[in-house]
């Protein structure tokens, strides 16, 4: 994992187009959690000189942009943080960063390994070129040795992309483990690993055949571990048209307990255009559909809480629905999702975490 290369290690983010944008997730959830990277600078000519803390959603911090990647290296970085692709129009900027002694961390599914040039670069300067998806051929079978976990695990899944999700379970595990709880935050995207995870894979880097088997083996390791509650980050939606793959989250990590991130604003799936195809699912529909998916010889799949952002989603939630809602990068936001989640872990199966004094 990059946490066992990286730490605290100052970065910077070639961004061109996406500092801001929904696409840009990466950039802002590294910018609000990672423990991996420290951001020093973002480069995107089409945002040079805006305020990170006002265009980035859920940033707090203020990161210089710059149009040109040669301004950032005032910051000293060691690491350069790729949105985007490798593809010609970044070719030159990822040489130039080469030359100048940086590492480059690669989320794409175009691979560096795949540019002779960078590979011989690299190789000549003693840096490193990581590309995240490059995530070999050593797959697992799922075996269905989940069902014998003595840990609780806690998804955390949304109706789209780009709504919340890793954050509301960064957020969640920190919450945990500030009552004292064995929490543990399993990452499944790349933006996950970027962050600091207890473990982590990239599902959609790797065959369908073996999603459920490397999920499985992911919180095997975990409950191996003695962690007692998993949170595990979502992908995608289940009812979306272009990102329904989150059904192999759903089943492989056979979850306890489910906190579902949603967006009331949205009609339509961010980004995808306007087919009727992409229309967001009512809310109501998705998490019937989400409870009658469990397996049976599983659990019995329970959303019991709402994430969402700004106080006019809770408010609007808060009226339509029975279930907690809250923000959870606001204060006070994270301890009324985990109090929904344990009070259901009770109720449902009669477990609390160890340190039950702290944790309620």
């Amino acid at each position: 994992m990059l946490s066992e290369v990286y730490k605290n290690t100052p970065a910077v983010f070639l961004a061109h187009g996406y500092v801001g944008e929904i696409l840009g997730k990466t950039i802002h959830g590294v910018l609000m959690h990672s423990e991996v990277f420290r951001v020093e600078a973002l480069v995107d000519r089409f945002k040079e000189g805006m305020d990170t803390s006002e265009i980035c959603p859920g940033v707090t911090v203020q990161v210089p942009i710059y149009a040109t990647l040669k301004q950032s290296l005032a910051h000293h970085p060691e690491v350069l943080i790729l949105a985007g692709s490798p593809a010609e129009e970044n070719l030159e900027d990822l040489k130039f960063a080469i030359r100048s002694g940086l590492d480059i961390v690669n989320s794409s599914f175009k691979f560096l390994q795949e540019f002779p040039e960078l590979v011989r670069l690299a190789a000549k300067h003693r840096t490193r070129l990581i590309d995240l998806r490059d995530v070999g051929r050593n797959f697992r079978d799922a075996d269905g040795s989940i069902v014998n976990i003595n840990a609780k695990v806690v998804y955390i899944m949304g109706t789209d992309c780009g709504v919340g999700k890793r954050t509301a379970a960064f957020e969640l595990v920190k919450e945990a483990k500030r009552r004292g709880i064995k929490a543990a935050f399993a990452a499944t995207g790349q933006t996950g690993m970027m962050l600091g995870c207890d473990a982590g894979i990239i599902v959609d880097a790797i065959p369908n055949n073996f999603a459920a088997g490397a999920v499985e083996g992911m919180i095997l390791d975990l409950d191996k571990q003695g962690y007692e509650l998993i949170f595990l980050e979502g992908q995608a939606s289940l009812m979306h048209y272009s990102g329904s793959g989150s059904i192999v989250l759903l089943h492989a990590g056979n979850p306890h307990a489910i906190v579902l991130v949603h967006d009331s604003s949205r009609k339509m799936h961010a980004e995808m255009g306007d087919s009727p195809i992409f229309q967001m699912c009512p809310l109501e529909r998705e998490i019937e559909i989400i409870e009658s998916l469990g397996l049976p010889g599983g659990n019995s799949f329970k959303v019991v809480a709402l994430a969402t952002r700004g106080f006019e989603n809770i408010s609007l939630l808060q009226r339509s629905s029975s279930l907690a809602v809250a923000d959870a990068r606001m204060a006070g936001g994270p301890e009324v999702l985990l109090d929904a989640a344990l009070e259901h872990l009770d109720r449902a199966y009669k477990w609390r975490p160890y340190n039950a004094a702290r944790a309620c």
